[in-house]
């Protein structure tokens, strides 16, 4: 009777977290590729912070130069924030020929109470002059209509705000082993139907690309709004919400790409910096919660599957014939969707096998993430954050 009472349990819980992912997935909002017919487009400012980025710079700052965005309306900054590597010289060199308005600038002495990050978007923004400010990280990648399908999606719905999230590239196994099912885990947190709503509080950005209307940003001072915030990206959606701002979530698969991480160790340092903020943990019982929750949301089918069977060996009854069936039915189906969700972020399907771990990574990483915040500092590119 045990074993049929986790079997019930384990179905709800497994139902709650598939509902989650149901909803989500029918709310996912995509920027299609170059679907416009506009002849005006508004000025815009790139604005890219780079910090030791010599390498990605090259891909990213490339692609942005190559955009079809009329050489009249398109500024580009890159805010070089005292690089220790060739960051500058390689901006230098590559926008020397642009025909746009392109050259590098450097960042401004990080003011006390200042994360650098936003230190360094604030620098680019005081010497922007664009209709729009777009704020994108040194390590993504650009089709070159991205811009125009991006701005057309933006003055279409009128939005003060609008970001989204890029495809993420995923080439080491660790990648593909791990992230899948920590995206997958982050995902069911999320709300996107209500962020887009300016009736409900809910409030998500993406610090990979944000999209401002000028004026909307500087009614809110800038990035002063979020100056001590990690998690500024969701910060700044937040307050940009409150202040009756319209802001906007979506999918941009097509239009930019990225890659985060490039081993295990760098996801563990990476995620570790702001999960318990992405998923609002505020104190120790509720990051030991989701924690237990990660756990049986991963394995309570697979092992409850194999207790099953086992019990049915020894004592070959109705109910532990019933929890085989109930536990079988339930992995077939969370394979399923991991096989999908494979599929969607472009690894191998054999790595669906995989989502589990991935998904367990998550509670990890939220009680590490809440042990480095109550030590009240970090270390992130060669500086301390507090």
């Amino acid at each position: 009777m045990v074993l049929l009472a986790l079997t019930i349990l384990s179905l709800i819980g497994v139902f709650v977290f598939l509902i989650k992912l149901g909803i989500l997935a029918q709310h996912r909002v995509h920027i299609k590729r170059g679907q416009y017919s506009r002849d005006d487009w508004p000025s815009v400012t790139v604005v890219i912070p780079a910090r030791n980025e010599e390498h990605n710079l090259k891909v990213s700052l490339g692609s942005i130069l190559e955009q079809d965005y009329p050489a009249d309306k398109l500024e580009i900054i890159v805010v070089d924030d005292f690089s220790e590597d060739k960051t500058r010289q390689v901006a230098q060199q590559m926008m020397s020929q642009s025909v746009f308005n392109a050259r590098c600038i450097t960042g401004r002495p990080l003011p006390k109470g200042w994360i650098g990050k936003s230190n360094a978007c604030m620098a680019g923004a005081l010497q922007a002059s664009g209709e729009y400010i777009f704020f994108i990280d040194a390590d993504t990648q650009s089709d070159k209509s991205m811009l125009k399908s991006i701005m057309d999606f933006t003055l279409a719905k009128e939005i003060d705000l609008l970001s989204f999230n890029p495809r993420q590239l995923m080439v080491s196994a660790a990648e593909k082993t791990l992230l899948p099912g920590l995206f997958l885990s982050i995902a069911s947190f999320m709300k996107f139907h209500e962020s887009n709503d300016p009736d409900k509080e809910e409030a998500i950005a993406n610090g990979q690309a944000m999209l401002f209307k000028t004026s909307a940003y500087q009614a809110v001072d800038g990035h002063t709004v979020v100056a001590s915030e990690i998690s500024e990206d969701l910060a700044f959606a937040k307050a940009m919400k409150e202040r009756g701002f319209k802001i906007f979530w979506a999918f941009a698969d097509n239009l930019m790409s990225t890659r985060m991480y490039t081993s295990a160790e760098e996801i563990w340092h990476g995620f570790s910096k702001n999960m318990n903020r992405i998923v609002e943990v505020n104190c120790f019982s509720q990051a030991l919660a989701l924690l237990g929750k990660s756990l049986f949301i991963a394995w309570s089918t697979p092992v409850l599957l194999l207790l099953s069977w086992l019990s049915y060996s020894s004592d070959p009854s109705q109910i532990a014939l019933f929890t085989i069936g109930i536990n079988l039915l339930m992995q077939i189906v969370l394979l399923i969707t991991y096989a999908v969700l494979a599929t969607q972020l472009f690894v191998p399907i054999i790595y669906a096998a995989f989502v589990p771990f991935g998904i367990s990574l998550q509670g990890l990483l939220v009680l590490n993430s809440f042990r480095l915040a109550k030590q009240k500092s970090i270390s992130w590119k060669g500086r301390v954050v507090e």
